[in-house]
């Protein structure tokens, strides 16, 4: 029951946000122009300003975990490069395939990872998740950039990638971040105080946008590939990953940083990032939708397997 509550708690208030963002598009008091550019928001303000504070707030980089780390980059990648082995075979559009890619691949770390992590071990007592969910949040913005690039259906633009990758605000949030820490650098309280404002408004905003958005015409439209993005995200990806943790002897905060990383549901930034990108958004915000919902029972039911061990 305890376990079943904190995923409760978790995604239910995430899926009333969306709700409430549906209701405002499906009785037009709300444009749908104006959900795309609040999304921009979100993107270019609140998520930099999320990852930003949540790195500063460390003290220092002693809750690094080499082993977690080391899986935890290392599955990433490797999904990433299996991906654009396997799935040119099945995926023929390749704007398509490149959201699919991303969709399947790269975890709400920054939100759903440390909410319930938060949850399930307490407030202060999960640094190391808050480290590694750092560096794969670095991670997969690096690869799902470059899965975007290189599934435009055009010749990869070495220079557009790059500047993606220097411009990309995550990405930036992640090394200024990282600098703070290390420099032991602190913010005047007139910038902090404004940055927590920005960094509040990405729940709330992000998954009102995303109801907003849904499209009831185009879920029907991509059912097929929403369903293999639910399995692979929710249930094949955690399931092998969890695995190798265990069999690697991970346990408590461990086990659970690793499980939280990939049982994660589709990364709300994933959304803003295709349409940025000129991939296909419709589909990329939808699995941001459907995994989001489908998360509360995946979640629940890892919690319910592995929760001796955490």
């Amino acid at each position: 029951m305890e376990h079943l509550l904190t995923s409760f708690t978790t995604v239910a208030p995430l899926l009333l946000m969306m709700a409430v963002g549906l209701l405002l598009a499906r009785t037009r008091l709300v444009p749908k122009d104006v959900f795309l550019i609040a999304n921009r928001i979100v993107y270019y303000v609140g998520l930099p300003a999320l990852i930003f504070r949540n790195l500063i707030r460390q003290d220092d980089a002693s809750d690094a975990d080499p082993a977690v780390i080391l899986l935890v980059l290392g599955g990433i990648l490797g999904m990433f490069v299996l991906s654009w082995l396997i799935l040119p075979r099945i995926v023929k559009d390749p704007k398509r395939r490149g959201a699919i890619t991303q969709a399947m691949l790269r975890s709400n770390d920054s939100i759903f990872t440390l909410t319930v992590a938060a949850a399930v071990l307490g407030e202060g007592n999960f640094g190391m998740t808050i480290f590694t969910a750092a560096l794969s949040a670095t991670l997969f913005n690096l690869l799902s950039i470059l899965t975007l690039e290189i599934n435009r259906g055009q010749k990869p633009r070495i220079g557009v990638f790059i500047k993606h990758v220097l411009l990309n605000p995550v990405i930036l949030a992640v090394a200024f971040g990282h600098l703070f820490r290390w420099f032991g650098w602190t913010l005047p309280a007139v910038l902090q105080t404004p940055i927590d404002h920005f960094a509040a408004m990405v729940t709330p905003l992000g998954f009102l946008i995303l109801g907003g958005i849904l499209s009831w015409d185009s879920l029907r439209q991509n059912r097929k590939a929403l369903l293999w993005i639910a399995v692979c995200k929710l249930l094949i990806v955690p399931l092998v990953m969890t695995g190798l943790a265990l069999l690697l002897g991970f346990r408590n905060e461990r086990l659970l940083t690793v499980l939280l990383i990939f049982a994660a549901p589709t990364a709300m930034a994933s959304y803003p990032l295709a349409a940025a990108m000129e991939s296909d958004a419709v589909l990329a915000g939808e699995a941001v939708a459907l995994t989001t919902a489908c998360s509360l029972p995946t979640v629940f039911l890892f919690l319910t397997i592995f929760g001796g061990l955490l």
